[in-house]
C-alpha cells in the first residue's frame, strides 16, 4: 500500500511500478481507479508506453459487469482504494471476483500482485484498512500468522476496541511497516528540503485557515429552538422496533444496540444537513415524513416491517449523501418522497406482529409524523432572502475572493444544487442579479451525476494550466466558481486555484485533509493557500452539543461491539468535536495533524533518524560495539527494560527482536492507556494496557510488548540526554533478561504452530462440507466430485465466494437437493480455480527453528525514574 499524502505523487510512483512490471517485465497490467482518474491513467500509460488496461471503479460497481478478460492479470494496481472501504459494495465484489479468478494466479502462474494507492487509508473507522488489506489477503485471515498475527480480522477488531481511532493505527504498527510506505507533507518537507522534480524545486505552500460567520439561528428565525428540541425527542420507531416488543417476548440485545444506533445516525444527519443548507434540510424532512406514513400504514394494516433491515434502511438514508457507492439518480425537479419511500419498503420482510405493543408504536409514528409536519410546514416558509449562509458566502465572494478563482464544498448535492441555482443559474433573477454585481462570472456545479466526460472537461475549464490545457486559460468558458461535492476531493489536479471554502462544518477531518489536497499538490505557484470554512456564530455550541451527545452514544453501543463499519457509515466520531471547534478558531497547525492521525504510524522518522545518525559518521562507531552493551534513560512514569536480540545469520535469515518488559505495574497503571500528544507526537503509555482485549493477538504479554513504534518512542532520547541508570532496574536486569528470552522463543513456537495450523474458514464452508460428506454415498451423487468440491471449500475463501457459497447452501437448505449445492461449488471452482482465495499467506515461508543458543544480545536500555 502507498499512503502518502495527498498531493504527494502516487499517481507517479504508481507509474514506476507498473513500468517495471508490465514494460520490462512484460507481465499484464491493470488499473482500478475512479471513472473521472480513468482519462488520467490512460494518458500517462501511453505517454510511458506501459501496455496496461484501465478499469473505472464505477464499472467494477455495474451488475452485469465480468471479470474474466482481466482474471489473469498479474499486476493489479487499485488507485483511490479507499473507496473499497466497504466489502458490502457491488464494486468490492466484483474486484474479489478478478483477483481471486485463475485460482489468484495471473498469466505467468505466480500469484498476482495487488498495489494499493490512497491517501486516506482511514476514513472512518479503522476496519476501513482492514477491508482493504483483505483484497491482498483474498481473506484469509491467517495470512500473517507467521509474524504472530493469527487472526488478522480479530487484530483489527482488538485494535478498534482497545484503543481510540487515533491511537489505534499505532497498535497495528508492526504490521504497517511491513505493508504501508506513507509520508506525509510535513515529513517530507523535513527530510528533503531540496527535492526537485523535472529540475525544478518542490514547493509547499503555507494553508491559512480564514472562518466566515453567520447567524444560523437568524435563518430559521423563531424555530430553531423548536427545530432543534424536535429532532431531539423523534422516536424514529421503524428503526427501532426491538423497544416495542411486548413485555413478555425477549428483545435481541444485539440487535437492540444496533437499533439504537441508527437512531442515533438518523438524527445526527438531520441536524447536520440542518447546518448544510435549508434546501437540503427541506429534503430530509420531507422523505423522513413520507417513509414514516408509509410505515404507518403497514401497522394500520396489522403488519409489522423488519425494517432492522440495515442495508435498506441505510440505502434509504444514503440517497441523500455524496456516496462512493450511491448509483447516480438524475431527478428533474422535486423528489417524489413519496414515491422514494415505497421503494424503500418494498421487498421488506414482514415479521410477527404479535411480538410487538402495536398500539404504543403506532403512537410513536403519530408523534413523530406531528412532529415531522410541523417542521415542514415551518421551514417551507423559509425564504432565500432569509437565508444568513448564502448572504455570507455572497458577501465573500464579492469582497474579498472577487476576481479570484473559488473552489466551494459541500456534503450534500442538494446543498450543491441549491447554491448553483442562487449563484450561477442566470434562469433565476436572483442569480443573475448576482454575477451582474461580480462583472459575469462562470460558475459551474459537479456532483455524482455528472458523468465521467463531463468531470474531466469541467476539471479542464477550472484549472487549465494544470491539466496540461493552457490555451482554455482565459477563455470564455474558464469556470471561476466550482460547486462541488467530494466526488471531486480525489486524484484531481487543481492547483490552478488557491482559495478553497468549506460551505459545511467539517463532521470528518479526513473529508477536510482530502479537498486542502486538490489545491495543496506538488506544482502549486501559489505562496499561500486560503481554506475558508463556515461556521454558524450562533447556535453552534447548541448544535454542536446535540450532535456530539448523539456521536458519545453511537461509540459506547460500538464498544461492546454491537457494531461495524457498513452501519457506522459516516458517523461523526466524539473526537471530532475539539478538532471543529479549533478550525473555526484559524488555527493552521490542524491539518497538518489530521494529515498526521491518517498516517498509520509510519516509519519513515525512524528510518530518517537512522540515515542522519549513519550519515553524520556513526557507522564505524556502531559497528564496534560490543554486544550486551546497555544505557540507562530517565522516563517519569516508566519502569522497565528494553531488550535488542538478534538470532544468529548462520541460522537463516537474520531475525531482530525488540522487546520492552516492566518491572513492575500497579493497579493504576495497569488501567491506563497509551496516548498520543498531538503537539509532540509523544507517548504516555504502559504496556499492561495493550492488546488486553485480544489474548491471541496480544501486544503485551506479562508486561512485555514489542510494538516498535510504542517502544522507539520511550527510549527515544537526544545525543546531550543525560544517561541515567536505576539501581533497582539493574538489579533485576538478569530475571528480566530471561522472562523476554522465554517469551521470544515461545513466540516462535507460536508462530510456527500458527502456520501450521489449517487457515481460518467461515463456518458456512465447514457447514457445507459436513453436508457433502453425508452424500458421499448417495447413489445420484459422483463420489470423486464431491470430494473435490469437499477439498475447494476447505480453503479459505474470499467473501464474494463465501456469500455465493451461502446463497447456494440455503437453496439446499429449501429443496434438500444436494445437486444444487455441488453445482454451485463447481461453478466458483470453475472460475477461481485451484487455489481459492488468492495469493498465498505469509505462512507459506518455511517455518522458523529458533534456540536459545541463537539468540544474540546486542543491547538493553533501562528505562525509569
Amino acid at each position: 500500500m502507498i499512503a502518502d499524502s495527498v498531493g504527494l505523487g502516487k499517481t507517479w510512483i504508481g507509474k514506476k511500478l507498473l513500468e517495471d512490471f508490465a514494460y520490462h517485465m512484460r507481465q499484464k497490467a491493470v488499473v482500478v481507479c475512479p471513472a473521472s482518474l480513468r482519462g488520467m491513467w490512460e494518458a500517462e500509460l501511453r505517454e510511458a508506453t506501459i501496455p496496461a488496461s484501465v478499469l473505472s471503479q464505477e464499472e467494477l460497481g455495474r451488475e452485469a459487469f465480468d471479470p474474466a478478460a482481466w482474471g489473469d492479470a498479474d499486476v493489479v494496481l487499485i488507485d483511490e482504494s479507499h473507496n473499497f472501504r466497504n466489502q458490502a459494495a457491488q464494486r468490492y465484489g466484483a474486484l474479489e471476483s478478478l483477483l481471486g479468478a485463475h485460482g489468484g494466479r495471473g498469466r505467468d502462474g505466480a500469484h498476482k500482485k495487488v498495489i494499493l494507492l490512497t491517501a486516506t487509508p482511514i476514513n472512518n473507522d479503522l476496519m476501513d484498512l482492514y477491508n482493504q488489506l483483505s483484497l491482498v489477503t483474498g481473506g484469509d485471515r491467517s495470512y500473517f500468522a507467521a509474524s504472530g498475527i493469527g487472526d488478522l480480522y480479530r487484530y483489527f477488531l482488538a485494535a478498534r476496541r482497545s484503543l481510540r481511532l487515533r491511537d489505534g493505527v499505532f497498535a497495528l504498527f508492526n504490521l504497517l511497516e511491513e505493508i504501508v510506505i506513507r509520508r506525509t507533507r510535513g515529513f517530507i518537507k523535513s527530510t528533503y528540503p531540496e527535492a526537485t522534480i523535472g529540475g525544478k524545486r518542490v514547493h509547499f505552500p503555507q494553508r491559512r485557515l480564514k472562518t466566515i460567520r453567520y447567524d444560523l439561528e437568524s435563518t430559521y428565525a423563531g424555530i430553531y429552538e423548536e427545530i432543534v428540541s424536535g429532532i431531539e425527542r423523534l422516536a424514529l420507531a421503524p428503526y427501532n422496533l426491538e423497544a416495542y416488543k411486548k413485555k413478555d417476548v425477549a428483545i435481541d440485545e444485539f440487535e437492540a444496540g444496533r437499533e439504537q444506533a441508527l437512531v442515533g445516525i438518523f438524527k445526527s444527519r438531520y441536524l447536520k444537513r440542518f447546518e448544510s443548507s435549508v434546501a437540503a434540510f427541506r429534503i430530509s424532512i420531507r422523505r423522513a415524513l413520507a417513509f414514516i406514513e408509509t410505515f404507518e400504514s403497514y401497522i394500520l394494516q396489522g403488519r409489522v416491517l423488519k425494517s432492522t433491515d440495515f442495508t435498506r434502511a441505510m440505502r434509504f438514508l444514503t440517497t441523500e449523501d455524496e456516496e462512493d457507492d450511491a448509483t447516480p439518480r438524475s431527478r428533474a425537479g422535486e423528489i417524489d418522497a413519496s414515491e422514494d419511500a415505497r421503494e424503500a419498503v418494498t421487498g421488506m420482510e414482514t415479521v410477527d406482529a404479535s411480538k410487538y405493543d402495536l398500539r404504543r408504536l403506532h403512537d410513536s409514528l403519530a408523534d413523530d409524523k406531528r412532529i415531522l409536519s410541523n417542521i415542514w410546514n415551518r421551514v417551507g416558509k423559509i425564504r432565500v432572502q432569509d437565508d444568513a449562509k448564502l448572504a455570507g458566502l455572497k458577501e465573500i465572494l464579492a469582497t474579498e475572493l472577487r476576481g479570484r478563482k473559488v473552489l466551494l464544498f459541500t456534503y450534500y448535492k442538494d446543498t450543491a444544487r441549491y447554491l448553483y441555482t442562487q449563484l450561477g443559474d442566470l434562469d433565476n433573477p436572483d442569480a443573475a442579479k448576482f454575477q451582474k454585481q461580480l462583472g459575469t462570472i462562470n460558475v459551474r456545479r459537479m456532483d455524482s451525476d455528472a458523468r465521467p466526460k463531463d468531470r474531466s472537461r469541467i476539471v479542464r475549464l477550472f484549472a487549465p494550466k494544470s491539466n496540461d490545457a493552457a490555451e482554455l486559460t482565459g477563455g470564455e468558458k474558464e469556470i471561476d466558481v466550482l460547486i462541488s461535492t467530494d466526488v471531486l476531493s480525489e486524484g484531481q489536479n487543481l492547483q490552478d486555484c488557491g482559495y478553497l471554502i468549506n460551505y459545511d462544518l467539517h463532521w470528518n477531518p479526513t473529508r477536510m485533509v482530502q479537498r486542502a489536497g486538490r489545491i495543496d499538490r506538488i506544482g502549486t505557484e501559489f505562496d499561500r493557500l486560503m481554506i475558508y470554512n463556515m461556521f454558524p456564530d450562533e447556535g453552534l455550541e447548541r448544535l454542536l452539543r446535540l450532535v456530539e451527545g448523539l456521536s458519545e452514544k453511537i461509540a459506547a453501543i460500538d464498544v461492546t461491539g454491537f457494531l461495524d463499519a457498513s452501519i457506522l457509515g459516516e458517523a461523526v466520531h466524539p473526537r471530532n468535536f475539539n478538532t471543529l471547534r479549533r478550525i473555526r478558531d484559524e488555527d493552521g497547525s490542524v491539518i497538518e495533524e489530521e494529515e498526521q492521525f491518517t498516517e498509520l504510524a509510519s516509519n519513515e522518522f525512524l528510518l530518517k533518524q537512522l540515515r542522519e545518525l549513519l550519515a553524520g559518521g556513526a557507522r564505524d562507531a556502531l559497528e564496534e560495539i560490543p554486544d550486551g552493551i546497555h544505557s540507562g534513560l530517565a522516563r517519569p512514569g516508566a519502569s522497565g527494560v528494553f531488550f535488542y536480540f538478534q538470532s544468529r545469520p548462520e541460522r537463516g535469515e537474520k531475525l531482530h527482536f525488540w522487546k520492552y518488559i516492566e518491572l513492575k505495574s500497579s493497579a493504576a497503571s495497569d488501567s491506563a492507556s497509551p496516548r498520543v500528544d498531538p503537539s509532540t507526537r509523544s507517548f504516555r503509555l504502559t504496556p499492561r494496557s495493550l492488546g488486553r482485549d485480544d489474548r491471541q493477538d496480544r501486544q503485551a504479554s506479562d508486561g512485555i510488548i514489542d510494538n516498535r513504534y510504542l517502544i522507539a518512542n520511550l527510549i527515544a532520547c537526544d545525543r546531550d540526554t543525560p544517561r541515567f541508570v536505576d539501581a533497582e532496574l539493574f538489579s533485576a536486569v538478569f530475571d528480566l533478561q530471561e522472562k523476554v528470552i522465554e517469551n521470544i522463543l515461545s513466540s516462535i513456537e507460536e508462530q510456527r504452530a500458527r502456520g501450521a495450523a489449517p487457515r481460518s474458514l467461515d463456518p458456512i464452508q465447514q457447514t457445507a462440507a459436513t453436508a457433502i460428506q453425508g452424500y458421499l454415498s448417495h447413489p445420484d451423487v459422483d463420489r470423486p466430485a464431491a470430494v473435490a468440491a469437499i477439498k475447494f471449500i476447505s480453503m479459505p475463501m474470499r467473501r464474494m465466494q463465501v456469500t455465493r457459497l451461502r446463497s447456494a447452501f440455503r437453496d439446499f437448505q429449501r429443496t434438500g437437493t444436494i445437486q444444487i449445492l455441488l453445482e454451485a461449488i463447481n461453478e466458483l471452482h470453475a472460475q477461481f480455480g485451484e487455489a481459492p482465495g488468492g495469493p498465498p499467506a505469509a505462512n507459506d515461508q518455511p517455518a522458523v527453528i529458533l534456540t536459545r543458543d541463537d539468540l544474540r544480545l546486542i543491547c538493553f536500555d533501562l528505562i525509569g525514574g
